[in-house]
């Protein structure tokens, strides 16, 4: 229970009629790419559908996840109302469907589920503050960006994010995550950059001493390039793309992604490492 909302398994179709809302005020979808009411109350009786409602019993976010068996779960879906980002919902419901999780009889150790890379908060929520790894990248994965509201006029690109429910590093950020941020001078020492953004674009530093780990600088404010300068947003994209493909084929995976602010910018970074055994 938390101060402000509270989370719960679905127990009602009025509940699912309001996560029907939450899809299309969060990623203003069409009603055709909106998960039907009767196809999430089956899902919610074999997989898992969990809803974040206010003091009101509102609903303001949900997850819809189902089995992978036969130790996973695939989150295919999770929102909040815009008016609640950033308050917490959306770390509160991956912690409640952790717990869910690791308490089944199906001996869950994984959750994965598809993220947009070059959006800063949920790059930041997935993995600086979850924990969550990636090795695996899907071009377009949603085909046509003009069906996909949110993401109109963009190639629909995803990592595979993989979260393991019973990693220690996950079970500290689970209890603060804070713990594991760092300095941006400690990153650099660590983990060199290769590339700086300036105006917005991208600058190669020619950084050739990433012999198993580096960081890469990338856009602090996507959502508004993409609407200011719809190219730019575009090739950042492109470059990412890449860049990821590139790396992930020769064994390599994000880990981490870090944002510091100084001098009145924000810069955020993921950071590759050789993928571990």
């Amino acid at each position: 229970m938390l101060a402000d909302f509270e989370i719960h398994q679905v127990n009602s179709m009025d509940e699912i009629h309001q996560i029907v809302d939450i899809q299309r005020q969060a990623w203003k979808m069409p009603d055709l790419e909106i998960v039907a009411t009767f196809e999430m109350k089956a899902v919610s009786d074999f997989g898992v559908v969990l809803v974040a409602v206010d003091t009101n019993k509102k609903s303001i976010g949900f997850i819809y996840a189902f089995p992978e068996f036969p130790h996973y779960h695939y989150s295919h879906m999770m929102a909040v109302l815009p008016e609640w980002d950033g308050k917490g919902v959306g770390f509160a419901l991956k912690q409640y469907h952790r717990n869910l999780a690791l308490k089944s009889e199906f001996n869950i150790d994984r959750i994965r589920w598809t993220v947009d890379p070059l959006l800063p908060n949920n790059a930041y929520l997935n993995f600086a503050k979850l924990g969550g790894r990636s090795s695996k990248y899907y071009v377009n994965y949603y085909g046509d960006p003009e069906s996909i509201g949110l993401y109109s006029g963009l190639p629909t690109d995803r990592l595979m994010l993989e979260w393991f429910l019973k990693d220690e590093r996950t079970e500290r950020r689970m209890k603060n995550y804070r713990l594991d941020r760092i300095s941006r001078s400690d990153l650099f020492s660590r983990s060199p950059a290769i590339n700086k953004i300036e105006n917005s674009r991208w600058v190669n530093l020619n950084n050739s001493d990433q012999s198993w780990q580096f960081s890469f600088q990338v856009p602090a404010n996507y959502q508004e390039l993409r609407k200011n300068n719809i190219e730019l947003a575009i090739a950042w994209r492109i470059i990412f793309r890449k860049l990821c493909l590139n790396y992930f084929e020769k064994g390599w995976e994000i880990t981490d992604y870090h944002s510091f602010k100084g001098k009145g910018k924000r810069e955020n970074y993921y950071e590759f490492q050789v993928k571990r055994k």
